[in-house]
């Protein structure tokens, strides 16, 4: 699941808990289960999904996106791209094509953003493999021109290996705010593992600013993750009524 906020009119002045929204992940493989999955969402008001690609290419761009637009669901987020450092199988000019595909299918499905995994160090100096991965992020920017698409890295793996995920040195939020500017954000990556989810620091700025925080649907706690989404949306809205500003943690 993910949590971001809805981007404010320039006429209308929304009340920071008003633009919460959340993103429910999408399992279906066919038009059929779409079908029926929109269905149950609808039931439950949900008003936006993220799905993959391959299931993208399995139900139809096209047809994906009539299905959704006719219920009232958006696209939030779609993945995966990216690998520019080699690190997942590919060599940069492959990446970066493949990336552009992605481009064009997020706009094609009218996506809110599109998450690039950007592929660890692996054998490269350093500055070599953030320089990699800022060409890449920006040819991305490029090709997506006029088109209001947002790009999102992810701040730790979400393919459950370390190939994905680029270590940055200090903090990650400056890096990528330094590195990419405003049109790529941060995916905040949350694991309930423990008591206290701590966020990490810099990420009231990331999800102000555009990023979204994810709760991985895939790691063993993920009824635990639901609980701390729960608490999660209590603390924003308790928070900001109190304070004004965003909480740095949910305990």
């Amino acid at each position: 699941m993910d949590v971001f906020l809805e981007q404010q009119a320039d006429w209308a002045k929304q009340s920071l808990v008003s633009r919460i929204a959340v993103a429910h992940p999408l399992h279906s493989r066919t038009a059929d289960e779409l079908l029926m999955e929109v269905d149950h969402l609808v039931a439950q008001g949900v008003r936006y999904v993220s799905i993959r690609r391959q299931q993208v290419q399995q139900i139809d761009s096209a047809r994906a996106q009539h299905i959704l637009a006719d219920a009232g669901i958006s696209v939030s987020s779609l993945g995966y791209s990216g690998g520019f450092t080699g690190s997942m199988g590919m060599t940069f000019e492959q990446a970066q094509d493949d990336t552009a595909r992605a481009v064009d299918m997020a706009i094609e499905l009218s996506a809110r953003s599109l998450v690039v995994l950007p592929g660890c160090q692996d054998m490269h100096t350093y500055r070599h493999a953030e320089q990699s991965i800022r060409m890449g992020l920006q040819c991305a920017i490029s090709h997506a021109g006029q088109y209001q698409l947002q790009l999102l890295v992810p701040t730790s793996s979400v393919m459950g290996t370390s190939r994905d995920n680029f270590r940055a040195r200090g903090s990650f939020f400056e890096w990528l705010e330094n590195s990419t500017g405003t049109r790529v954000q941060p995916l905040i990556i949350v694991r309930g593992e423990n008591a206290t989810c701590r966020l990490p620091g810099g990420w009231r700025k990331g999800l102000s600013g555009g990023g979204v925080l994810r709760l991985c649907q895939k790691c063993q706690s993920y009824e635990w993750n639901s609980r701390v989404l729960n608490r999660l949306l209590r603390v924003l809205a308790l928070k900001h009524t109190e304070t004004g500003s965003l909480p740095t943690s949910v305990e």
